[in-house]
């Protein structure tokens, strides 16, 4: 292991001793009113919350499914792309993210799409999920909350419009300079392919439709653990989850986005909420995204064990099919 994992990893590991801390520090200074908290546990709330926030995580595998089918002669089945793309997701908790693509560049290995493409597809979903979590952040702030006049609230929102239309555009040679930091990591010349503007336009609406069953399911959960959360509060969970998810991508260096994410909600609910729940909410949040990623990875390693959808398994199910 060379010098600079090793300093990743321990980078990693003090932002999550760090943010660990800040909530321990937090749950102390606020014991005397989370300790009259009254937990009400209603399983039938938490069961509807991990169903709905995991028909959001299935859009997510579908958005990944439309992106690789554009460049693939022989098209994936949804349960292959849940197989291919829920078992990766699983790698988010070791630090880097780069398993995450390696492992997805192994599996395909067998499907005649190249690494170039993988890694381009992945940079492009995080473009894409940037600016739809920023419309929501944006509409939520600006709009609802009304934190500017209406003349610059609409000035600020035009602007990430035109933003993203100029993405879609010229999303080629925007793309081309974003990637010389990944050419530097691979050490290899990654060629960007053009991408239909349409394609691009379908997976932002993907996006903005993803978020609605998981921030569905974050209310569920409140109601599952006794937190009383208005229902008309909505917006502000989703938004909530996107700062929370983008400060979790943004920052490679935290397994999963571990403390990045759960301390991004802490300031956000604390913005519409009581402590208890900002303090409680991120952490039993955490707790349903690990055991979604770990169910529906456990179903594509089955998946993609019974139907030879992993690469070996692919060249021994072909060699049967040849001598029958």
């Amino acid at each position: 292991m060379n010098f600079k994992k090793v300093l990743q990893y321990i980078f990693a590991l003090a932002i999550i001793v760090a943010v660990g801390y800040f909530f321990y520090d937090q749950f102390k200074r606020n014991w005397d009113a989370i300790r009259t908290y009254h937990f009400a546990i209603n399983f039938y709330y938490i069961i509807a919350a991990i169903f709905v926030m995991t028909i959001g995580f299935l859009i997510d595998t579908y958005i990944w499914q439309i992106f690789v089918n554009y460049y693939l002669p022989k098209k994936l089945k949804f349960w292959e792309s849940i197989a291919l793309y829920n078992t990766t997701a699983m790698l988010k908790y070791i630090p880097g993210k780069i398993w995450i693509y390696a492992a997805q560049i192994a599996l395909m290995s067998s499907k005649g799409i190249s690494k170039a493409i993988l890694i381009y597809i992945n940079i492009v979903c995080f473009i894409c999920l940037t600016f739809t979590s920023t419309i929501y952040v944006l509409y939520y702030y600006l709009f609802y909350l009304q934190m500017a006049s209406w003349e610059i609230s609409i000035l600020i929102f035009i602007l990430l419009i035109v933003l993203d239309f100029v993405f879609i555009i010229w999303n080629t040679p925007i793309i081309n300079y974003l990637i010389i930091p990944i050419n530097r990591i691979f050490k290899r010349e990654i060629q960007p392919i053009k991408i239909k503007r349409m394609l691009l336009i379908y997976l932002q609406l993907l996006y903005l439709l993803g978020y609605v069953p998981v921030g569905i399911g974050m209310y569920f959960l409140a109601k599952g653990i006794g937190i009383e959360i208005q229902f008309s509060s909505i917006l502000a969970i989703i938004a909530t989850l996107c700062v929370s998810l983008t400060f979790g991508n943004i920052a490679f260096f935290s397994p999963g986005g571990l403390g990045i994410r759960e301390g991004t909600m802490f300031v956000m609910l604390k913005q519409f909420s009581n402590v208890e729940t900002a303090l409680i909410l991120p952490i039993a949040m955490r707790l349903i995204y690990i055991i979604i990623e770990l169910l529906l990875g456990i179903i594509g390693i089955l998946v993609g064990i019974k139907y030879g959808y992993f690469p070996k398994q692919a060249k021994s199910r072909k060699s049967n099919d040849y001598r029958v």
